[in-house]
């Protein structure tokens, strides 16, 4: 299959989510008053921001890419509507997420539930490059593992 997406494309998807991840992780810890757990919701977020930029000096690693528009700020349109199909993928699917957390476990099911499948879309979206550029794709996808191995940690800490 010829290449249909430009690593940049998906370094930038991997932004996106990140941010958005850091949104969940931030409005989610207003909800609580216990310091532990608010914490631990600034920590996730902090992670996010590693992870962002992470991904921004992959992008820059990678190079830019900007594609051709028929109007100002089309790709941005086209990106945030490709990215609907994630769990985080726009800000309104954020606030339900947030909206659903009444528990710590709520949390962390919420959190697994978007770090796996922040998984599963950069690993679909391999057969979409050049074979070149996996490993980065590979990369983005170990540090989305590296949260999920965190959130199960905590899931067990926090079960006791």
């Amino acid at each position: 299959m010829s290449q249909l997406l430009n690593v940049s494309e998906i370094v930038n998807f991997a932004v996106y989510i990140e941010q958005n991840g850091y949104e969940f992780y931030t409005d989610t810890a207003k909800k609580f008053d216990n310091l532990k757990l608010v914490k631990l919701f600034h920590y996730l977020a902090e992670e996010e921001l590693k992870h962002e930029s992470t991904f921004k000096k992959l992008g820059k690693a990678v190079g830019s890419f900007s594609p051709p528009e028929t109007y100002e700020g089309e790709y941005d349109v086209y990106m945030k509507d490709f990215l609907k199909s994630h769990t985080l993928g726009d800000s309104r699917a954020v606030k339900e997420k947030v909206q659903a957390v009444s528990s710590i476990d709520d949390a962390i099911q919420v959190a697994l539930g978007f770090e796996k499948d922040s998984v599963v879309f950069f690993a679909s979206l391999k057969k979409f490059i050049g074979k070149e550029h996996l490993d980065t794709v590979d990369q983005i996808i170990q540090e989305e593992v590296s949260h999920i191995t965190m959130l199960y940690r905590l899931s067990k800490e926090h079960k006791g």
